[in-house]
């Protein structure tokens, strides 16, 4: 929550006549530790229920930064092929930094 104030991922509105606004709900999950040395983590998000929406009323288009499961086969593919080095970093929050 405190990503979303910092960042003013939200704008309070007034809801239009006629129109209603998305629920939403908290999800919880526990981390197991990798290790002995490491202990559990609690993590929770809040999600939209997105799955009251209706096409063409509420959205009109709708797109995920996923990349595809082939596309890391390749990759892998090529890294051990030319023997290259590979690093991988995670950007949290990544939702919060692209323009909609």
């Amino acid at each position: 929550m405190n990503s979303l104030q910092k960042n003013e991922t939200w704008e309070l509105v007034a809801l239009l006549k006629g129109k209603k606004a998305i629920s939403c709900k908290w999800v919880y999950r526990k981390k197991e530790a990798l290790s002995s040395g490491e202990s559990e983590k609690y993590k929770a998000r809040l999600v939209a229920k997105d799955f009251s929406q209706k096409e063409g009323i509420d959205f009109n288009e709708i797109f995920s930064s996923v990349v595809k499961y082939c596309s890391i086969r390749i990759l892998l593919a090529m890294v051990a092929m030319w023997d290259l080095e590979l690093e991988q970093l995670d950007v949290k929050t990544t939702f919060l930094h692209g323009n909609l």
